[in-house]
């Protein structure tokens, strides 16, 4: 009896410890993705400046402001070329915004995925502690508590991006 006693200890250390490294491995999962996901919207936040900027630039009195140093017999042929590069060039950072904002999406429901697995990991460490087998089963369960109520954030805004404190330092 003794040495069933023991071993069946040593089964559930042994399966707490796996438990353990199993959340460790998954914390570290939910880091990654995390760096992940703020370099995601850093990038999606320089190409949102740069749609803007590209929008200024695009107005016609920036196009002829653009133009006006180059000295040509066609000057309206040189504000449509201008006009059309800057079009071409909007058109392509439209297009990494909407690859950059899928990913930013797939990364956050990744996010929430891990973290729930590590929820569920670190139960299922914990609930091995809380269940003693030599107890005799509880004659009624307890009343569940209500749920606490919380507040909604509201959704992040996407109009102005998030600029840095000081300008970074080039090495």
């Amino acid at each position: 009896m003794r040495h069933i006693f023991i071993s069946l200890l040593f089964a559930l250390s042994a399966a707490s410890a796996a438990l353990a490294q199993d959340v460790s491995a998954v914390e570290l999962q939910i880091e990654r993705l995390r760096v992940q996901l703020r370099d995601v919207i850093d990038r999606e936040a320089q190409l949102q400046d740069r749609v803007s900027r590209l929008d200024e630039d695009l107005r016609p009195e920036s196009v002829e402001r653009s133009v006006a140093a180059v000295g040509t017999t066609d000057a309206a042929a040189l504000r449509a070329r201008r006009r059309e590069q800057l079009e071409r060039e909007k058109a392509d950072v439209a297009v990494q915004l909407s690859e950059v904002s899928a990913k930013r999406a797939r990364l956050e429901s990744e996010v929430a995925a891990a973290e729930a697995e590590a929820v569920r990991l670190k139960a299922a460490a914990l609930a091995p502690r809380a269940a003693n087998p030599g107890a005799a089963p509880a004659a009624a369960p307890a009343p569940a508590a209500p749920a606490p109520v919380t507040k909604r954030k509201a959704p992040p805004r996407k109009s102005t991006p998030r600029r840095r404190a000081r300008p970074r330092r080039r090495t």
